[in-house]
């Protein structure tokens, strides 16, 4: 069994990380409670799995945050390492000064 008072620490931090848009806080909360996160499963308390349905919503708003950062990463890299192909091209900019 899982800890209680720890799921609603995390939740509270991982809901002002998404506030905040802190990417790196939300990365470091997820990696360092990891093994935590996969203990969790439903319990017989109603309003233990309303705060653990909570916490589920709060952690699949914040890997799709997550993977829409990252996609727009790989899209400004894409961007960035085309434009630079591009400028190459040109026979001056090489050797330019």
């Amino acid at each position: 069994m899982f800890d209680l008072s720890h799921l609603t620490t995390l939740s509270a931090a991982l809901e002002q990380s998404l506030i905040d848009n802190d990417i790196e806080k939300i990365q470091q909360l997820c990696e360092d409670n990891d093994g935590f996160i996969h203990t969790i499963e439903p319990l017989t308390d109603p309003k233990a799995n309303e705060q653990i349905r909570q916490f589920i919503m709060t952690h699949q708003a914040a890997t799709r945050l997550i993977r829409d950062v990252h996609a727009e990463m790989q899209k400004q890299l894409y961007r960035t390492n085309k434009t630079r192909k591009g400028v190459n091209k040109y026979k001056g900019v090489k050797h330019a000064k």
